[in-house]
């Protein structure tokens, strides 16, 4: 049988070398493995096309850019303040992955299930420049209800549940693809949101702690409430915007009687365990209600929650199911048993291997029924 080869130009081959997130040491691993790419094979730069897939795999890039005439030139994406510092942040190979996969699942949603068929009236509901940090965060609370949780994961658990009734696609994640083998950096990546009136997303880190993965989905909801996006936004009109954001969310989170009447007497980390945000926060909430002077001893990467015990029985059909939204499920989970949707590309939209789809879906439709 003879093998199929494609013809690789060199200058694609250099650009997955530029663009991968590999070491030094790794890429020559690389070149070294695959014989295709050394001058003196006789295939060289024609390869089959499983080898071809194997290198862009190995080298985490998409296949298709390596036999295009011209690579795309990358967008500019700033994810400058879901970070842990709410600093400009390095886009990585890894952070710019993770965007392209949420804007997979939004654009399959919004253009295939069938769920997305009228634009929400929240999103940009309270835009208007002349707002301020009260009229939007009266506008949030016609929205939402912020209900006291023993800890950060139920009260999680309640305001994505809430924001998903909205109409908000809240999706989390802790690494790229499949398996364990690129994470997503928390000092890269907190959260984003990829605005759109008819299927706003909202992403979570996962690998960040639960406190944190809190503000981070109110902040997020906020942006989608003002209309603005901060992965390709102008950076001194963000600053300006991120710093408005967190005052709303703050006041969200720790409303003002309330924190005053629990403040009392307290230390500041039982404070901010009782509203499941850090003792950063809630020292930055004490200084601005001028109940505190000084916010120097607490640290802006203290976001670790109150320890929560780890459930028994999980296993990676529950984690599949954590990581997706509830009405992206059903919508995708529809489609797939309808015949509209083959097993591959929704094992692909679910982020996991085709052989957990059945089992998948199918724990999924137990649940529902359960509801």
């Amino acid at each position: 049988m003879v093998e199929t080869r494609v013809r690789v130009e060199k200058k694609n081959i250099d650009w997955a070398f530029n663009e991968t997130d590999l070491s030094v040491e790794k890429k020559t691993q690389v070149r070294e493995k695959f014989k295709w790419l050394q001058g003196n094979d006789n295939n060289y730069l024609n390869p089959t096309v499983k080898q071809l897939g194997s290198f862009a795999s190995r080298l985490h890039v998409p296949f298709g850019n390596l036999l295009l005439d011209k690579i795309p030139e990358p967008e500019s994406i700033q994810l400058a303040f879901r970070t842990k510092e709410n600093a400009p942040a390095q886009v990585s190979l890894n952070v710019r992955s993770i965007i392209y996969e949420m804007q997979r699942k939004q654009a399959w949603f919004k253009e295939e299930s069938g769920y997305a068929n009228q634009k929400l009236e929240l999103v940009g509901i309270a835009s208007a420049q002349q707002m301020t940090v009260d009229n939007v965060l009266a506008k949030m609370l016609n929205l939402l209800k912020l209900k006291h949780f023993n800890n950060a994961r139920e009260l999680l658990n309640d305001l994505r549940n809430q924001i998903a009734y909205q109409g908000v696609l809240v999706m989390q994640k802790g690494g790229v693809g499949l398996g364990t083998n690129r994470p997503l950096n928390v000092e890269e990546v907190r959260a984003f949101v990829l605005l759109d009136d008819y299927a706003p997303l909202i992403f979570l880190n996962q690998k960040d702690s639960y406190t944190a993965r809190v503000f981070s989905l109110i902040h997020e909801f906020i942006h989608i409430l003002r209309g603005t996006d901060e992965l390709f936004a102008n950076v001194d009109e963000t600053l300006q915007e991120e710093r408005f954001i967190n005052e709303v969310a703050a006041r969200f989170l720790m409303p003002e009687a309330a924190f005053k009447d629990v403040y009392q007497g307290s230390e500041i980390s039982k404070v901010a365990s009782y509203f499941n945000v850090s003792p950063f926060a809630a020292a930055i909430r004490a200084k601005n209600l001028r109940l505190a002077n000084d916010v120097t001893e607490y640290s802006v990467f203290d976001m670790e929650p109150v320890p929560i015990k780890k459930e028994k029985g999980g296993n990676s059909y529950n984690t599949a199911l954590s990581l997706n939204d509830n009405r992206y499920m059903s919508a995708l989970v529809g489609s797939q048993k309808d015949g509209t949707l083959p097993p591959t590309k929704a094992a692909s939209l679910l982020g996991i291997s085709t052989k957990m789809l059945e089992k998948t879906i199918s724990i999924f439709s137990e649940r529902e029924v359960g509801l």
